[in-house]
């Protein structure tokens, strides 16, 4: 008997106490593999999606050329992040489009809800022109925590697709903490303070249904403008200015 097929036979001790027999290192990689990639919903879909797993082994060409990628790097993984959770936002906003009627911004309704939601400028290091990388991440780091507060209110009130408002909601937090351990000075990351939070939960909890709406809708549109800039931002960071994850 060849020496690979006895390895495949069941010992002596296996076979007394009904043990199952070995399995081949390349069969339970390809299952692990497997298991990590269908355990993907909701925010581990997210986690899947901004550290992908190895596809399987063996002799499948799509599973040795993702073998062969290049490790992502952190600016990588942020990128596909993005991108995931702007298709996120692209579906519930063409949802909204196509339920309330919630297609275009209005004038008055820019007015009548008086929004800060954040936005980018060229002060804040993250376009071609002036950019500071160390600038830009507190920034887009701030700004992200400040929509924390509109997003949990998508995920609470919003009645359509609720899973993915969650998502929405969930993946941009996770977005939050990967560029929240970029920043090198944490005390330049601001938040909300409890007083002002407390108000703008009260203001948003007593808006009727056409202001609810239209706050949600604008939430949207907001943070899919300042993704869009982020991810601009992202991809011109060099990956030797990142460290792996």
């Amino acid at each position: 008997m060849s020496e690979a097929h006895s390895a495949l036979e069941p010992t002596r001790n296996e076979r007394e106490l009904h043990l199952p027999s070995r399995i081949p290192a390349m069969t339970f990689l390809s299952t692990s593999a497997f298991s990590s990639l269908a355990f993907s919903l909701g925010l581990l879909l997210v986690m899947a999606t901004a550290f992908p797993t190895p596809g399987p082994l063996g002799g499948d060409s799509k599973g040795d050329a993702t073998s062969n990628r290049p490790p992502l790097t952190s600016a990588d993984k942020m990128e596909e992040l993005i991108k995931y959770i702007l298709d996120k936002i692209s579906a519930l906003k063409k949802e909204m489009c196509d339920k309330y009627n919630k297609c275009e911004d209005s004038k008055e309704a820019l007015a009548e809800n008086n929004l800060n939601l954040p936005k980018l400028a060229e002060k804040d290091g993250c376009f071609q022109s002036g950019f500071n990388q160390e600038t830009c991440l507190t920034r887009i780091t701030t700004g992200l925590q400040e929509f924390q507060i509109y997003l949990k209110f998508l995920q609470d009130k919003y009645e359509g697709d609720k899973e993915n408002a969650k998502s929405v909601h969930t993946s941009t937090n996770v977005l939050l903490q990967m560029l929240r351990r970029k920043v090198k000075n944490q005390d330049e990351v601001t938040t909300p303070g409890p007083t002002a939070e407390v108000s703008l939960q009260a203001k948003l909890q007593s808006q009727d249904e056409w202001l609810r709406h239209t706050t949600i809708h604008l939430t949207l549109r907001s943070l899919e403008d300042f993704l869009q800039f982020s991810l601009r931002a992202v991809r011109i960071m060099s990956p030797g200015h990142l460290r792996l994850l």
